[in-house]
């Protein structure tokens, strides 16, 4: 999806060709047809129908991105451009951005498919809107093609031999339909690639891209070391985003607990098909907030390891309680601390003394969420200390797909989960409150 500078409201351009000119011998050989039946009147509007009455002109489009999907996999700005409608300079500029957004990608794999029955003739012209498929595989990032959906608008050419892309924004279908944005899709950004770790930057936070790169890539040594390279899913790879546009924040709305706008660093499953959710997941990718791009390097990397935790467990532990899996992340992430070094938010002792349970969701998106995680953190800090850490993943295996929570302590721990917390409570204070 691209959401530049293209005018929603121009009106796209009427010419006449050979595409025309089919469809009006499609509509005369209809009327003969069905002479027998009714009369057929020269003064019919032009149809706005979809599905096989369109095929031809499907196929034009199909070869447009067939041409487009291969330029940008070879690099060919020649053809990517002859592919678009130059009577929009606005169109042609947002798809060079494009363009040299994705030409910085790992592409491993990139095809377009065109959905025939979504073809629809725009009344009174010679342009047709359809939905396209893009599927687009990062490679060593990505298990499998990332497939999103579009609406793109396409224009005959002047000779009538081919379908010109003429926009690639309908605002109100997207809005009606909202898919897995990415952020080279919403504007330029630089990426940046160490072993293993791809960057996504703008222009905003591109002067931080080697800070945050050393800390993914220390950080992710750091959390293996912990849960074990045997406990890790999905690909090697890992993919990290820190980009200003809140666009992309705003996608992610439904996605994420609480605000996301309020978060300083988010973890996010990427399907392989939002529209087909048992298809599973491509891969986890990782965001930081700008705004912590100024804090010292120590507050960045506890931040990176605790969202790379969710990343490379990935789907495991689906379904499990909040307060394990955020728990659990923050006891790595401040493994490589020594103890003095990890810092408690303000909250918490106030926040654990009230503490008759483990939270849940409400608690974790309610104003004391800072207060919860550390109390998550330390209840696992103590399960860690009286069972041993291995004893952290085993809990979170019982506990997916949202497994009886009572019975799993009982089984795991031979305790409540009131009687934890208030253990993980009373070791943190003792811990702190001096």
């Amino acid at each position: 999806m691209w959401t530049g500078s293209a005018d929603p409201d121009r009106s796209p351009s009427r010419r006449r060709g050979p595409v025309r000119d089919a469809l009006r011998s499609l509509l005369f050989l209809t009327c003969v047809g069905l002479l027998s039946l009714t009369a057929c009147s020269d003064d019919l509007p032009p149809p706005t129908y979809t599905g096989d009455a369109f095929a031809d002109v499907g196929q034009l489009m199909q070869s447009t991105v067939n041409a487009r999907a291969a330029a940008l996999q070879r690099d060919d700005i020649a053809r990517f451009r002859g592919t678009l409608d130059h009577a929009d300079t606005g169109l042609v500029a947002d798809q060079q951005v494009y363009y040299d957004n994705l030409e910085q990608l790992p592409i491993e794999l990139l095809r377009y498919r065109v959905l025939t029955d979504t073809i629809t003739l725009v009344e009174g012209t010679e342009d047709y809107w359809a939905e396209v498929v893009l599927a687009l595989q990062l490679q060593g990032y990505d298990a499998a093609p990332v497939r999103t959906r579009d609406r793109f608008l396409f224009t005959p050419s002047e000779d009538g031999q081919q379908m010109l892309i003429s926009s690639t924004s309908d605002y109100q279908w997207e809005a009606d339909h909202p898919g897995n944005v990415q952020p080279w899709d919403l504007g330029a950004v630089r990426v940046e690639e160490r072993v293993g770790v791809l960057g996504v930057f703008d222009d905003h936070t591109e002067d931080s891209a080697r800070d945050v790169l050393d800390a993914v890539s220390s950080g992710r040594d750091d959390v293996r070391a912990v849960i074990g390279d045997d406990n890790t899913s999905g690909p090697d790879g890992v993919v990290v985003y820190s980009v200003q546009d809140p666009t992309f924040l705003r996608g992610l709305a439904n996605q994420t607990v609480g605000d996301p706008d309020r978060a300083d660093g988010l973890t996010i499953a990427v399907p392989i098909d939002a529209r087909t959710p048992a298809k599973g997941v491509a891969s986890y990718r990782t965001f930081i907030n700008p705004r912590v791009l100024d804090e010292t390097p120590q507050v960045i990397g506890r931040l990176v390891r605790h969202e790379l935790t969710h990343a490379l467990l990935g789907a495991r532990g689906r379904g499990a309680p909040l307060w394990l899996n955020e728990g659990l992340a923050e006891y790595v992430s401040v493994r490589p601390l020594p103890p003095a070094k990890r810092r408690l938010p303000a909250s918490a002792l106030s926040v654990g003394a009230g503490a008759v349970d483990l939270p849940g969701e409400a608690e974790f998106a309610g104003p004391d969420a800072e207060g919860w995680y550390a109390v998550s953190w330390w209840v696992c800090e103590y399960i860690a200390s009286a069972y041993g850490e291995d004893l952290l993943l085993l809990l979170l295996d019982r506990l997916e797909d949202g497994a009886n929570q009572a019975e799993a302590l009982q089984g795991v721990l031979g305790i409540t989960s009131s009687q934890l917390t208030q253990r993980g409570v009373a070791l943190m204070t003792t811990t702190y409150d001096r």
